[in-house]
């Protein structure tokens, strides 16, 4: 298999080289200077859709080409397992400011196009007396006594004096300095603990570079005119900034603008006329997980609004989790020009695509393979792309030999990873859901249909346990953006609890292969129970079909139950309404190996079959019935790919009973459900006759 992306070559072939002014194999584009700098691209996805693999791409095309950093926003460490994330709330800094430091270090480090390493003097300086200085006199918590603010400000503007050209007593005064700050100051306080202060070994060496004479004096003008809101020369201003910053309950948001207002000056400056002129190739700045809040933190400042309308900002692409289909969508975007159109407030926000049947194909790659695979894999990937490059790998598992009736995505789900990571399923459920916790609820709560009884499952079998909470926390979690979102037709409300058709076919398959017979018997007893099993209304007046409670009976394995059901129902509704019915019963998931159903009382003659000259032509609509159900329930399982045999089988009992009951509806099915199978629609999803009444699927 290839590693190749799908959808995304307008990205990184077409926007990316454009605004960096540089392609992927290194030669040299016109770059799209935009007033008001660059915008923000922001790329849109559920979980698993592929948009760290399309940051690794970028990351790799371009690390030995361009200043660029590549961080994770939502890990403690940014992604770089040397580096020791810090708590958010701490006089001495923030993440924001532990961010900025390895954005400024990666950014600064030497590249092959670059003659000149970005250099941060203002950054630099406001890293500095935030998080690094310490004045002589302050207690342990850092808080000084009023008699010595004037001393402590004199102390600082000490170290950043403009007497003196860099000579030895600057720099001697300067190494004390800072070694004074190593003693006073625990290790990892700029954020990098575990390197032992990566963070400090750069302050280090970096210091003495930043803070010459003509350099500091610039900074220091440039914090001057930016602290509009403190007091003094400028230096009398950065001691009130470090005042406020350190203040418990004060405006550290504000005050954290200002030092990323700094980061893009400093960029803004390195990018002057002249390297505009040679078009030096611009910065790239890639974040995952833009979507916490240390995102906003940082982006908000970075967009085109708060920039210099002359000035040159770096290119930032941002990966966040939502909803792409609520975005343009990036497959579509034809050219630069046309996307930045799209763009507001100074972010282009785009749709990361989702994987189409033929993308599965071309991953999948040996020409040998199944034909059925893409399938299977679309079923349980729903379109993502970290989801189906998991399923693609695992597609070994299944012999190339194997039929298609005989359940080849289980060996697909069920194959352990080498690595000892656990199953298929496990691995992508591990990825969309995280948590451990809620993963084991969701995967418990996945067969309800509704809000109400996913509730009286949990209370039901959490008997000590009669709050709402972890229902009420799962249903938080899948009012996510990133989920997709496939209601039942011909339902009434949002049905099922899990409408993500991937997650829930996954989930349920989980929830087969994790629990005992017994336990699948307890959970879709009480799912049972809270739905009506009543009788059709007399006089052959049509009523609504208890298809919710027929559902979780067939989960049961009461199958002949069911079709005595149906039967006695076709007679007292709309043909609509029941072939909606029969959609809503047959994507019933099925009990796990080694169930057996319950033995059932003999309920006497089926409702449906009539006495005596009737009663054969009744006999033929019965096993009609139950041969549809049959086939139709099977080629329903998530598992099985489409079986000609049983299609046949749907198809010839639609046929009987369209002969017994000659409506429009019955021959639009046959024509339609039988094409659609063969496509691989399952029930619920397959098409349903106009006309259908209001709710009655429920």
């Amino acid at each position: 298999m290839g590693e190749r992306l799908y959808g995304v070559d307008p990205l990184l072939d077409g926007l990316v080289p454009g605004l960096v002014g540089l392609d992927r194999n290194g030669g040299r584009r016109e770059r799209v200077e935009l007033p008001g700098g660059n915008p923000v691209i922001e790329l849109v996805g559920g979980r698993c859709s592929g948009k760290t693999s399309v940051l690794a791409t970028l990351s790799a095309s371009y690390a030995s080409r361009v200043p660029l950093v590549r961080v994770d926003l939502a890990a403690p460490d940014f992604g770089d397992p040397l580096l020791a994330g810090l708590p958010d709330t701490r006089p001495d800094g923030s993440r924001l400011t532990d961010l900025l430091y390895l954005l400024s270090y990666k950014l600064g480090l030497r590249v092959r196009r670059t003659t000149q390493p970005l250099r941060f003097p203002r950054l630099a300086l406001g890293l500095l007396v935030v998080t690094a200085w310490r004045p002589d006199g302050a207690c342990d918590d850092g808080g000084l006594a009023p008699q010595d603010l004037r001393r402590a400000e004199k102390r600082l503007k000490g170290v950043i004096s403009q007497n003196g050209d860099g000579g030895e007593d600057r720099q001697a005064r300067l190494a004390e300095w800072i070694q004074a700050v190593d003693r006073a100051v625990p290790a990892g306080v700029s954020g990098f603990g575990v390197l032992e202060g990566a963070g400090r070994a750069a302050l280090r060496t970096a210091a003495p570079r930043l803070l010459r004479s003509r350099v500091n004096r610039g900074a220091l003008r440039w914090w001057g005119g930016h602290l509009e809101h403190e007091q003094g020369d400028a230096v009398q201003k950065l001691f009130g900034f470090v005042r406020d910053f350190r203040r418990p309950g004060g405006d550290q948001a504000r005050l954290e603008e200002i030092l990323v207002t700094a980061f893009v000056a400093d960029i803004a400056q390195h990018y002057g006329p002249l390297r505009r002129q040679n078009e030096v190739p611009l910065p790239l700045i890639l974040l995952d997980n833009a979507h916490v809040p240390l995102g906003s933190r940082l982006l908000g400042p970075l967009r085109r609004k708060g920039a210099d309308k002359d000035a040159v900002g770096p290119v930032v692409v941002a990966a966040r989790v939502g909803d792409a289909t609520a975005h343009r969508a990036l497959r579509l975007v034809a050219d630069l020009s046309a996307a930045i159109g799209d763009e507001v407030e100074g972010v282009l926000r785009l749709g990361l695509p989702s994987l189409e049947r033929g993308d599965l194909v071309r991953i999948l790659g040996a020409p040998d393979r199944a034909a059925y695979l893409p399938l299977l894999i679309e079923r349980f990937a729903g379109g993502r792309a970290g989801s189906a490059r998991t399923l693609a790998g695992a597609a070994d598992a299944v012999a190339r030999d194997r039929a298609p009736g005989s359940r080849p995505a289980a060996s697909l789900l069920d194959v352990a990873a080498p690595d000892g990571t656990g199953t298929t399923v496990e691995r992508l459920l591990a990825v969309l859901v995280p948590d451990p916790a809620m993963c084991t609820r969701l995967t418990l709560l996945a067969p309800t249909l509704d809000i109400a009884a996913a509730r009286r499952l949990w209370t039901g079998l959490h008997s000590r346990d009669t709050s709402a909470r972890p229902v009420d926390e799962a249903l938080e979690l899948l009012k996510d953006a990133c989920w997709a979102s496939d209601p039942w037709p011909g339902t009434d409300g949002p049905v099922p609890l899990v409408a993500d058709r991937a997650l829930r076919h996954l989930l349920l398959h989980h929830l087969r292969t994790r629990t005992a017979p017994e336990r699948w018997r307890q959970v879709h007893q009480h799912l049972r129970s809270g739905y009506a099993s009543q009788e059709p209304p007399p006089e052959g007046g049509a009523g609504q079909i208890p298809s919710a409670y027929l559902h979780h009976t067939l989960a049961l394995g009461f199958t002949e139950s069911v079709v005595r059901s149906l039967h006695h129902w076709l007679g007292h509704s709309t043909p609509s309404a029941w072939l909606a019915a029969v959609n809503i019963v047959c994507a019933a998931p099925h009990p796990p190996a080694g169930y057996e159903a319950e033995a059932v009382a003999d309920g006497g003659p089926c409702g449906g079959c009539g006495r005596d000259e009737p009663a054969a032509r009744d006999e033929v609509v019965h096993r009609a019935v139950a041969r549809l159900l049959e086939a139709l329930w099977e080629q329903s399982d998530p598992l099985n790919a489409p079986c000609p045999d049983r299609i046949d089988q749907v198809e010839s009992a639609l046929r009987t009973l369209h002969e017994h009951e000659t409506t429009d509806d019955f021959r639009q099915a046959l024509r339609h459900w039988s094409a659609r199978l063969r496509e691989g629609v399952q029930a619920p999803y397959l098409t349903v006759p106009e006309g259908l009444p209001e709710g009655s699927g429920r």
